[in-house]
Parts: structure tokens; sequence; C-alpha cells
């Protein structure tokens, strides 16, 4: 077996007749370059197979042109279809992703801060702020490019963030079932240290209250946005005396959880409860019933959050809050009263 020598960029160099100053103008961009001379580069790149060797480039220019996202719950469906936007965008853009799940273990998560600070990482992508905020702040401090996705950076300044109108949201939810006829309601909230279970929950309330619903007609059970927290969940809204008719799960992955929990019961969704889920994962529409959810752009979520931290990585320094808007998808987990 003959095996060939990789190509280096003085080879390159060589067969296009250029300087290895040239093919590195025209692979990173840095500089403009004639339309003839970036044909000969990237014709010698393609004849040799050349791939640019990412130690010496991060040796030469301070950048690994590696961005790291940190999520915490792997399991849950949200998480990789976010991941997807992100890593589609960024390889495009020839970087590459290191991905951290702390399995919403906050010591685990401080650990893979640490971990990509040391390993020269370019930018993180955060999904949650339990990692701690000194973690946060510390990354800010060492002037590395950061950004929260999903959440709204709560009492740290400097920290851009791309998230859904989770408010907006959680109003559409209860407009909803109010207009089908309901009027005894349960919330099965989201963990309420972060902004997305926090507004997802007083907006469900605000609305009700709005529209003449008491107080006693609108329990809230604490969930923990898991499938198992909304299997648990279902069984305490089983023991409420009367029973509500209307659930607002603060996520797809518990009302997921629930309807296994309901099925097992033998419980039929909708003629019981009428069940909205929050943010449309794929799979909720394959349940049975498909799940009737706030619908989020979970995809688009990832793809924003990368396009603005690479756009931050290479000088855009202007701090970015983008909300994008929810919108509901109507399936078959609801009914008229």
């Amino acid at each position: 077996m003959v095996f060939r020598k990789k190509a280096n960029i003085l080879d390159v160099a060589a067969r296009a007749g250029v300087s290895p100053a040239t093919i590195s103008r025209v692979l990173n961009k840095t500089a403009k370059v004639s339309p003839e001379l970036t044909k000969r580069v990237l014709t010698a790149v393609a004849e040799l197979n050349y791939t640019p060797d990412p130690f010496a480039y991060g040796m030469r220019t301070k950048k690994t042109r590696t961005i790291g996202l940190i999520i915490s719950d792997i399991t849950n469906p949200f998480f990789p279809e976010m991941t997807r936007g992100i890593e589609d965008y960024i390889r495009s853009k020839g970087y590459s992703l290191i991905l951290c799940n702390t399995g919403s273990n906050i010591e685990k998560g401080k650990g893979y801060v640490h971990l990509l600070v040391s390993r020269g990482i370019d930018g993180i992508i955060f999904t949650s702020l339990r990692i701690g905020k000194e973690e946060i702040l510390s990354v800010l401090k060492e002037n590395i490019p950061c950004i929260l996705v999903g959440r709204k950076a709560e009492g740290i300044e400097g920290l851009s963030y791309i998230v859904t109108d989770n408010y907006k949201g959680g109003g559409i939810a209860a407009q909803y079932l109010f207009e089908l006829g309901h009027r005894r309601f349960v919330h099965i909230s989201g963990s309420l240290d972060n902004s997305a279970g926090k507004e997802r929950l007083k907006s469900f309330i605000d609305t009700l209250k709005g529209k003449g619903i008491k107080e006693e007609d609108i329990q809230i059970i604490k969930g923990n946005f898991k499938m198992e927290g909304g299997y648990k969940a279902a069984k305490e809204v089983l023991m409420l005396k009367p029973l509500p008719t209307a659930i607002f799960f603060a996520n797809d992955a518990m009302a997921i959880g629930a309807l296994q929990r309901f099925w097992e019961e033998r419980i039929s969704i909708p003629d019981t409860f009428s069940i909205v889920g929050f943010d449309n994962i794929k799979i909720s529409g394959l349940v049975a019933p498909p799940l009737t959810t706030v619908s989020q752009e979970i995809y688009r979520l990832g793809e924003l959050a990368a396009q603005e931290l690479i756009s931050f990585i290479e000088g855009n320094r202007e701090k970015v809050r983008i909300i994008l808007e929810p919108t509901l998808v109507e399936r078959k987990s609801c009914r008229r009263i």
C-alpha cells in the first residue's frame, strides 16, 4: 500500500503559481483577490485535495475556528433540532462545533466552560443560565464572544440573546383554550429559574384572569421541561378536585410524557382533557393524538444564534437581542366544550 503525502499550503502555492499568502487570503477571505487568481487557487486546492490545518491556523491567528455549544438536556428533542441549526450555519462558514451536554448539572456546566476557555475557543453559545452567572461573566471578562439562545439574559449585562416571545406564547395557549369554551385550567410549568418558564406561566395566568377566570380555576403544577416530569405531573392532575378540562404544558416534551400516562390510565384525549404544548418539536405531530402546540422556530433560533456569534467573532461587537414570534399549530389534542 502506498501512502500519499498530504498536500500543504506550499504545494498548493506551487501548483497555482502564487504565494502562500495569496492562498491564505483566498481561503480565509481576509482580503480581495482577483477572480482569475481565486480560480487558480481553488482549482489547485481541488486537484490536491488540500484541507487547511486548523492547528496551524490557530497558531498564526490566535483563533481556532471552533465554537462551543453548551446545552442542558440532549434527551429533550428541542435541543437536537436547535443544534442542527447552529451546526449547519457554522459549517457553512468554515467553523467547527464542540457540543457539551450538562444534563442540567451545574458543576458539569462550569467544568465545560473552563474546558472550552482553556482550549482557546473562539466563541460560546449558551442555552441556559444555570451554568452560573460567575462563569458566564468570566467568559465576557475574557472578551470571548458568547450568546444565549432560548432564554433571556436576566441579570447579565452585555450578553446577547436570541429568544422566542415566551410571554406572547403563553397568552396564545390561554386564548385558544378559552375560545374553545374551557373554564377550568391547569398549567404544568417548566423550571421557573429561567425566563422561558416564568414568562409562559405568567402570560397564561394573566390572559385567563383578564377574561374573568377565577384564580381557583387556574391550577399550577410545577414541572421540569422533561418527559418524565410531564408523566409525573399527569398523575397529580388526576388527583385534582374538580378535574380541569384543559391543560397547558410549558413544553411539548412534558405534554408527550403526560400523554403516555393518560394512555396507561385509559383516559381519552381530548375527550377528558384538551392539551396544548409549547415548542412544536418534530415528534409532537406524530404522537397520538397529534399535539396542538405553540410553535417556535427552533432551527431558526439556532441558525440565528450561530450567525450573530460568528458576526461577533469577526468584528461586529454590537450586542443583539432578537425576539421571534410564536404561532399556534392546531392538531387533534383539543376539543370544543
